[in-house]
């Protein structure tokens, strides 16, 4: 009996923690719509989802492509030529905690924060 209150604490436990981890997490997301895109370390595009119209944007890398849509205020990769094309089954980026990445054309897309406060200086 001792062994199954226990093991109930421990789930209730883990539960909380998850729903705890969950809340948070969507309450410091950020609420923009800043988009920039991210080549080999470099911003090659910043774009506003809210201002941008529908549009194909092809990037080359090292004579490999990607295709990113921008379509109805979201973005997404909808073509590359890499061999998982694992940024493609990503899908609408959705969340700043998870960029679309395609690492064999270094390609990052992702949310931004849209103020321009300084968010940390290094020496």
């Amino acid at each position: 009996m001792n062994n199954i209150n226990k093991s109930v604490i421990c789930i209730v436990l883990v539960i909380i923690f998850i729903v705890v981890f969950i809340g948070l997490k969507n309450s410091f997301a950020e609420k923009t719509n800043i988009v920039e895109i991210i080549q080999d370390g470099n911003i090659i595009y910043t774009l506003d989802l809210n201002k941008s119209k529908d549009e194909l944007i092809q990037v080359e890398f090292q004579g490999h492509k990607n295709i990113i849509q921008i379509k109805d205020k979201q973005i997404s990769i909808i073509e590359a030529d890499c061999p998982d094309k694992t940024c493609v089954n990503m899908g609408i980026l959705k969340s700043a905690f998870t960029p679309i990445v395609c690492l064999p054309n270094h390609l990052v897309i992702q949310y931004v924060n849209d103020d321009k406060e300084i968010d940390a200086t290094v020496n």
